[in-house]
């Protein structure tokens, strides 16, 4: 029996469909990406690929402190019937210019007080990236909001849009104008991006009006997203701040050689994250749900899960890691060399958080994102220690020990809180079957099936 096979009561679309769009969509990412960052190191070596990893990063570190957990509140009160689609989408259009152009200020007000972990970045280049905020904040909660009615093209198209985009715009603005011009190419393509998902929601999401009339649906949504806000907010220390302290006591080309690792060793997200990303507002449908079998089809749900994203990151460790080996020198220059162990160091962790996060989207889709938090406290100070130990004694080999302690605690302390929620071990869920081995032969006529139905509309208009 396939992950997929649900009640159509309770399933208004295969999570099949979701994942796959999901996987599609952040292969791209990779793919664009990946492309972005070889032509950034094709062209402004290891130390303009430094910068260019700070600038990005500034991005990601501003919409994780800034988001609030709306996004979180959003998809749990749509999908549960309780907020209908379109004025939720009107809502965090409007509530994303606001945060964002004060996260914005507060980024750059960052860079004037405390410039060494900014590295080699400008206050010019630091406001250019930081103005993003505003347009990757819309986009990020529209496309939420999409997941959470079951749309799940409008929730996978902007980050592709985006990746694309920028990728674009790097190879048009990096040439001539070098790394100045590669962070106005990653402005620009969060504009690109918030204005499709904009256009998008517009069109195509449901009319439903549940709940629509009821006053306060944002106070309810950040009242529960904020629950899990703070987990989110310390745990960005975890995975980001890595990057600022090195940029503070190493020369930029190691931050260089240490993005590329980042960067390769991310690829082995890709898949469990598209999973957790449409597993999140299924566990949350199911758990709302009064239907008899509601319980027993959600406990299916996670632990097929569970079980293929084993499989993924098993088998995905072992390619990445002849790929470290092999390939980063063909791709990146003979300059990358140093990345090849920081990637090897890192792969063992990256692959536990992977996991990690399916972990992560059951919690808070069973309504106890309370738990993101404590385990944040607990992971945050250790890390912070590590990285603060190791990183100026061994550079970009000390923060991907660090990390990679780090990603393992915290699937520890993922599953411990899943098992006092459930009372169910997870590593005997862990393990896979002949059954999760025959869903990937059947996945292909399922995909097939949905490509012909969307040629099928496609044609019909």
């Amino acid at each position: 029996m396939a992950i997929t096979d649900i009640e159509e009561p309770l399933a208004p679309r295969p999570m099949t469909s979701g994942a796959t769009m999901g996987a599609a969509s952040r292969i791209s990412v990779a793919v664009t990406g990946a492309l972005a960052t070889i032509i950034i190191a094709r062209i402004l070596g290891p130390s303009g690929s430094g910068g260019f990893a700070v600038a990005m990063t500034i991005v990601y570190v501003l919409i994780v402190l800034t988001t609030f957990g709306v996004e979180h509140g959003v998809a749990y009160y749509v999908s549960s019937g309780v907020w209908g689609a379109r004025h939720a989408f009107k809502v965090v259009n409007e509530f994303a210019p606001i945060v964002g152009v004060v996260g914005a200020a507060l980024g750059i007000l960052a860079r004037l007080l405390f410039p060494g972990p900014f590295g080699n970045l400008s206050v010019v280049e630091c406001a250019l990236a930081a103005a993003a905020l505003p347009f990757a904040l819309a986009w990020f909660y529209g496309s939420f909001v999409a997941l959470a009615d079951d749309h799940y093209e409008g929730f996978v198209l902007a980050p592709a849009v985006q990746s694309a985009t920028v990728l674009l715009f790097v190879v048009a603005l990096a040439i001539p104008f070098g790394l100045i011009g590669a962070i106005v190419a990653l402005l620009l393509s969060h504009i690109v991006a918030a204005a499709v998902t904009f256009f998008w929601g517009r069109h195509r999401l449901s009319n439903r009006q549940d709940g629509e009339q009821e006053p306060g649906q944002l106070r309810r949504a950040l009242r529960f997203g904020v629950k899990g806000y703070a987990g989110n907010a310390l745990q960005v220390l975890n995975y980001r701040v890595d990057v600022f302290i090195l940029s503070a006591v190493t020369a930029a080309s190691v931050v260089g050689y240490y993005s590329v690792a980042v960067g390769v060793t991310t690829v082995l997200w890709l898949l469990p994250q598209s999973l957790s990303d449409v597993l999140f507002p299924r566990v949350a449908a199911l758990s709302a749900s009064e239907h008899r079998d509601a319980d027993h089809q959600r406990d299916f749900v996670e632990m097929k899960s569970l079980r293929h994203a084993t499989i993924i990151v098993t088998v995905g460790a072992l390619v990445l890691a002849l790929a470290s080996i092999f390939l980063i020198v063909p791709i990146y220059g003979a300059g990358f060399k140093e990345a090849i162990p920081i990637s090897l160091i890192r792969l063992p962790g990256v692959a536990l958080i992977g996991i990690g996060a399916i972990l992560s989207s059951i919690i808070v889709g069973r309504g106890r994102p309370e738990y993101g938090l404590y385990s944040a406290l607990i992971s945050t100070p250790i890390t912070m220690a590590l990285y603060f130990i190791l990183i100026p004694r061994f550079d970009a080999q000390g923060a991907a020990v660090a990390t990679t302690i780090s990603f393992t605690l915290n699937f520890v302390l993922a599953a411990f809180f899943y098992h006092r929620i459930t009372g169910r071990n997870v590593l005997a869920l862990m393990i896979p079957t002949r059954s999760e081995f025959d869903d990937y032969r059947l996945l292909w006529p399922q995909v097939r099936r949905w490509g012909a139905t969307q040629m099928k509309r496609i044609t019909s208009r």
